[in-house]
């Protein structure tokens, strides 16, 4: 399991742990056998109530890695810098991505890492990202805000038919082959230009 943000909160990263966590205390089978890698790139930490974010999430995983963690393993690898090259290593790799954003624009590592996977990752989707828009019938839809769902939406995506992993992932590739970036920009403007002449009437 992966995430790949900026330490943002509009990017959901206390949710998306606490999901884990539960993920974890509700299927015990999983222990030792996952793992949540979460890359993050500090953000704005001049700003106190970004620096305060960060704090919550490094004390979020520590509870987390303490609550079910052995030994030999830690549940959440919680790494803070921006080395792309790492980050698009672990997008070939991964199981499950997680995109679970509380509110975004396009999100492009929605996009980024099934484009580079090689495993047939599965994409955990908020509904509230633009993303969504195109990826949401193929990805796994969540409620950013609902942290048993996305516990489910974790499950579910782990214990995936192979077939199932591949269709989904299969779909996701041609919509991102077929649409770039440009695209919805020029969607989203027109929408605009739309609605700005529906009040100006």
């Amino acid at each position: 399991v992966i995430r790949v943000d900026r330490a943002d909160l509009s990017k959901n990263v206390l949710r998306g742990f606490s999901a884990f966590d539960t993920f974890l205390e509700q299927h015990p089978e999983f222990h030792e056998k996952v793992t949540f890698i979460a890359h993050l790139q500090p953000s704005r930490l001049d700003v106190p109530e970004y620096a305060e974010y960060m704090e919550r999430i490094e004390a979020l995983v520590a509870v987390v890695n303490h609550r079910h963690g052995t030994t030999d393993w830690m549940p959440i690898d919680l790494r803070i810098y921006e080395n792309f090259p790492d980050a698009v290593a672990r997008y070939k790799n991964y199981d499950l991505l997680v995109v679970n954003s509380l509110f975004d624009g396009m999100n492009l590592v929605a996009k980024e890492g099934p484009a580079v996977n090689t495993r047939d990752g599965v994409v955990m989707l908020s509904e509230n990202t633009g993303a969504h828009e195109e990826l949401g019938e193929s990805a796994l839809s969540v409620n950013p805000f609902d942290i048993q769902e996305q516990a489910d939406t974790i499950h579910r995506a782990l214990t995936m038919e192979p077939e199932e992993r591949k269709l989904r992932a299969e779909r996701i590739k041609e919509i991102i082959a077929e649409r770039d970036p440009g695209d919805w920009v020029d969607e989203q403007i027109a929408d605009i230009d739309v609605k700005q002449a529906a009040l100006s009437r």
